[in-house]
């Protein structure tokens, strides 16, 4: 690959859609059963970041001219935490100056060792990501134990098609009659009213540091297999069962006066992965899109929202509108003002954000008893924290790892408290775990609660 290389639509969206006190950022938070030699942890990083270039780019956002991602001249540094005092507030990364990505190793007062992995969403998705960490595990294995690196299969080259999603002309002349039914969600997306989810009002000033809040619900590998028989014997799969219930959770956090015009409703962010088997060897990058599923408090109530949520999403994979929403920023770009026109209104896009992961790490390094290994340390934990839009107050991600299911709640401190946060999880908790059966009712093991501001 060979810089500059100009940003996608959605690429740019994900950079014009930040702002100074909530810059689109996710992270992941890897958790180790022991310290780490730093050095070892530098240098796998460093060949990871070298594996997947956008990630250690910046962006030239020049006047009159697409974005471009440019070699930032600085390879990524390892950030080292004293953890012994909890984590502090985590600055925002600098995307004129890079990298777009980091990794923070915390050194926790308990002896095990977390690594937490930032990253900017004009760099790369969720999926991408994960990429990136699983060769950073496998090089860090590796380098622990004195052995090679594992070959590098990514192509770089392959980077110049992210944003093409494998249509050619013919395949995009046949995709617009059923985007015509995609006007219609778009309708529907500017004429309803998403609601925020904002239980208290907190005054913070724009700031660029992230207070990480956030609180997880753990489901062990019986719960999850009896979840995914419950989600059959209902003919919707489980991601849609905890949609359901994200949206119940939701609705039972949110006062009635909420509910103030007919029009309101709730509105979940759903990405959606737009890779094909063909871009397996591709570099860390965004590959994906997204939907937006809103349903009024009567449906929420409902019994039949589950199905109402597989009904919609099949009929989403079926015409393809996956796609909708990339075609909108691509014409957004072309008109005056371009993209950072369309999101310069900055009100409410969305309730809030629900993305499911999958399984993680199934070929990462080496695997004993469902954990990846790297050198004598054994990854235990994984917990994704997904990206807040101002407006968008919670968003809630899931990884499947080493047998268990997390569901991580990440709320936005400037308006929502801790202790909602907890309620929000509990409740989510509940609904879901409702669908079990009767012997299998007890709560879902809480991963240490929140962490924000300066507590562990």
């Amino acid at each position: 690959m060979t810089f500059p290389l100009p940003l996608t639509p959605f690429e740019e969206y994900a950079l014009r859609d930040g702002t100074a006190s909530h810059p689109l950022e996710f992270f992941y938070r890897l958790t180790f059963d022991g310290p780490l030699a730093r050095g070892a942890v530098a240098a796998a990083a460093a060949e990871a970041f070298r594996r997947h270039p956008l990630l250690a780019a910046r962006i030239d956002e020049r006047a009159g001219r697409t974005p471009r991602f440019v070699e930032s001249g600085a390879g990524p540094a390892l950030v080292v935490i004293d953890g012994t005092r909890g984590l502090p507030p985590i600055p925002a990364l600098d995307t004129a100056r890079g990298p777009l990505a980091q990794l923070l190793l915390v050194e926790r007062s308990d002896g095990m060792t977390d690594i937490l992995a930032q990253f900017h969403h004009a760099a790369c998705d969720g999926l991408g990501a994960l990429a990136f960490l699983g060769d950073f595990c496998a090089i860090l294995d590796a380098t622990l134990r004195g052995d090679r690196p594992p070959a590098d299969t990514g192509d770089p080259l392959s980077l110049r098609g992210r944003g093409r999603y494998g249509l050619d002309s013919w395949k995009l002349l046949r995709s617009l009659p059923a985007q015509a039914r995609g006007l219609e969600g778009v309708w529907k997306f500017l004429r309803n009213r998403p609601v925020q989810l904002a239980a208290v009002t907190i005054d913070e000033p724009p700031s660029r540091m992230h207070r990480l809040q956030r609180s997880s619900a753990e489901f062990d590998a019986d719960d999850v297999r009896s979840l995914r028989r419950a989600a059959t014997e209902a003919g919707v799969s489980l991601n849609e069962l905890a949609a359901a219930a994200l949206l119940g959770a939701i609705h039972d956090t949110l006062p009635s006066s909420t509910w103030s015009h007919a029009r309101d409703r709730v509105r979940l962010s759903i990405p959606m992965n737009m890779r094909r088997p063909a871009d397996r060897h591709m570099p860390a990058t965004n590959v994906v899109s997204m939907v937006f599923l809103d349903r009024a408090p009567a449906d929420v109530e409902s019994s039949a929202l589950p199905a109402s949520l597989h009904d919609e999403m099949q009929l989403i994979k079926r015409l393809g509108l996956g796609l909708t929403f990339l075609f909108t920023l691509a014409i957004a770009r072309g008109l005056p003002g371009g993209i950072a026109r369309l999101v310069g209104d900055r009100s409410t896009a969305a309730t809030a954000l629900f993305t499911n992961l999958g399984r993680i790490f199934t070929r990462v390094a080496e695997h004993r008893g469902g954990c990846v290994r790297v050198g004598p340390r054994r990854l235990v934990a994984v917990e994704p924290l997904a990206p807040l839009r101002r407006g968008t107050a919670l968003a809630m991600a899931a990884v499947e790892y080493a047998g268990s299911l997390v569901f991580t709640l990440r709320t936005d401190p400037s308006a929502v408290d801790a202790a909602t946060t907890v309620a929000l999880r509990d409740a989510f908790a509940r609904r879901l775990r409702h669908r079990l059966p009767a012997e299998a009712t007890a709560p879902a093991r809480a991963r240490e609660a929140v962490v924000t501001g300066a507590s562990a």
